[in-house]
């Protein structure tokens, strides 16, 4: 209950203090640098943005899951919260020289480091460095007390989800369980993501697995400098899919091209290879300069057994065909529903 008592005047007054009021000065602005094609639609995502990189990690990731739903918002309004993929707040000198002396007690490993990041995520931020071995590589830093402030927003939203959801008339009770479900599996989302082990290992993984693939790769993971706190990697330079995205209009057959070697990649770690990129959006997938897909942000897998990929193949050959009868009996083959949704 105090979580909730903290988080909603929180969000409340986030909302009006960096959504509404920056807003006509910050559409104005919009108005001198990009005209007036629009307008209202890229002022509301800035809007968002705004909020959710003053709100916490729980809204970070809620407007980053946003970010890719084109289908249910505006697309100017989704490329606006693109930003929130690297864009975040940094920390502060003293945060960062703390956050590196926890990661690394025994010394840094480095010849130079530069405290400036070059992407500030909802977990992580990432700075280049050079190893004292000499390597170039990037170091990935959870941002400090991280882990109590997911617990808190998380504990929050499931509190003020349930005193919403169980209004009389206000939903049905497969609604409560549906969004119920979805709150705690956010939250393991997020709390796995905390632990950077998770991701070095998920890096190996990928990285055994398409050695020798001429279309894909992952950057290499230096176990050595590595824990809970810090991950330390080779950095893959190249063009996010998003830079595809934005220019599609002047280069429609280079959108074209990265985005059909996007999905088959994706296509086959879900039916082929059973394990699989979890947040696959367009700023964790790059286009490197020799035309490869890179990788990065491991943080979450996922992985389907073979009756899953045939389930998931059947359901989507259904959908395909405009059959719902098929669609239907795919999905209940997932599981037998719940009594809740009797």
């Amino acid at each position: 209950m105090a979580d909730a008592a903290l988080v909603a005047p929180r969000l409340a007054f986030n909302a009006a203090r960096y959504g509404l009021l920056p807003a006509p000065a910050s559409a104005a602005l919009v108005l001198l640098r990009e005209g007036l094609s629009e307008l209202p639609w890229k002022a509301i995502g800035d809007a968002l943005v705004r909020i959710a990189q003053s709100s916490g990690p729980l809204t970070t990731k809620l407007g980053q899951v946003l970010a890719t739903r084109s289908d249910i918002l505006p697309e100017a309004v989704c490329v606006r919260l693109e930003a929130l993929y690297t864009q975040q707040p940094s920390m502060r000198g003293r945060q960062l020289a703390t956050t590196l002396k926890v990661a690394f007690p025994h010394g840094l490993p480095f010849r130079k480091f530069s405290p400036r990041p070059i992407a500030v995520g909802s977990i992580a931020q990432v700075h280049r460095a050079e190893l004292k071995s000499g390597p170039s590589v990037i170091v990935k830093l959870v941002r400090p007390g991280l882990q109590r402030e997911i617990d808190r927003d998380l504990n929050a939203a499931e509190l003020l989800c349930g005193l919403v959801l169980t209004l009389p008339g206000l939903t049905s009770k497969t609604t409560r369980l549906a969004l119920s479900n979805a709150v705690r599996d956010l939250g393991a989302a997020l709390r796995a993501e905390v632990d950077l082990r998770r991701e070095a290992q998920s890096l190996d993984d990928f990285g055994r697995r398409l050695r020798g693939n001429p279309r894909v790769r992952v950057p290499r993971v230096y176990r050595e400098w590595c824990s809970a706190r810090a991950l330390v990697m080779e950095e893959l330079v190249g063009e996010p899919l998003s830079a595809y995205r934005a220019r599609a209009k002047a280069d429609p057959d280079a959108a074209r091209r990265v985005a059909d070697l996007a999905f088959k990649e994706i296509l086959k770690q879900v039916f082929e290879d059973g394990r699989f990129h979890g947040d696959p959006h367009a700023g964790n997938l790059l286009i490197l300069p020799d035309g490869r897909l890179g990788l990065i942000d491991l943080g979450l897998t996922g992985e389907s057994g073979r009756q899953d990929r045939q389930r998931i193949a059947r359901a989507v050959r259904a959908f395909v065909v405009g059959d719902p009868e098929a669609l239907t009996r795919a999905l209940l083959d997932f599981g037998v529903p719940p009594l809740e949704f009797s």
